[in-house]
């Protein structure tokens, strides 16, 4: 489909920093979205070599490269235990659910430093749980198994949950790296927020 929108494609790993700079010859602006992204990992080196070592690669490789703009995707999750709702002023919170989220946090941390120390040219996007259709991910599977009555029972119907569109983070990264003089801004991403058993009837 990239390749049908006239997309160049070039395949590289974000653990091997020396495909991210042939990747970004000729580049003006760059959005980081890769992350490992599951509940459970048999190694937890998987959520460390891409979430933490691959965004330090990432964006060391942006100032090597001389890139105008950075714009990488984080969570809102990485506010953990921050009293919700959030803003993008709130302080974060002590605590992170996951090692995901941890890992996802400590990238934050990297891309922060390095724009505070080596004027790295930053925007961060805190997305709030993305759905859409065909999400292989585990809240696709939770919409999709409820609705095919493959569920047998609620749980947490009253834990707030915020969620929002794929379509509508794509178009903030878009406006992100599009914003005039917006380097070291912070965007939260979210659309709705409702409890499980709220979705639930939705469904």
């Amino acid at each position: 489909l990239l390749k049908e929108l006239g997309a160049n494609i070039f395949v590289g790993d974000v653990t091997d920093k020396v495909s991210i700079l042939k990747g970004m010859e000729g580049c003006d602006w760059v959005a980081h979205l890769a992350s490992s992204f599951v509940f459970w990992l048999p190694s937890k080196k998987g959520f460390k070599d891409v979430n933490i070592t691959g965004t330090q690669n990432v964006m060391e490789s942006a100032l090597e490269s001389g890139i105008s703009k950075v714009v990488y995707v984080s969570t809102a999750a990485v506010y953990g235990n921050a009293e919700w709702p959030i803003t993008e002023e709130t302080p974060v919170g002590t605590e992170r659910a996951s090692k995901y989220v941890r890992t996802k946090y400590e990238g934050d941390l990297i891309a922060w430093d390095l724009y505070e120390k080596k004027n790295l040219p930053l925007v961060v996007i805190y997305p709030s749980a993305v759905i859409g259709a065909n999400d292989p991910k585990a809240t696709g599977r939770y919409i999709k198994n409820y609705a095919q009555g493959r569920m047998p029972a609620q749980v947490l119907t009253k834990l707030y949950f915020p969620f929002v569109h794929v379509k509508d983070v794509a178009e903030a990264i878009v406006g992100a790296l599009e914003k005039e003089n917006n380097l070291g801004e912070k965007y939260i991403v979210s659309a709705e927020n409702h409890t499980w058993g709220e979705i639930n009837q939705m469904i």
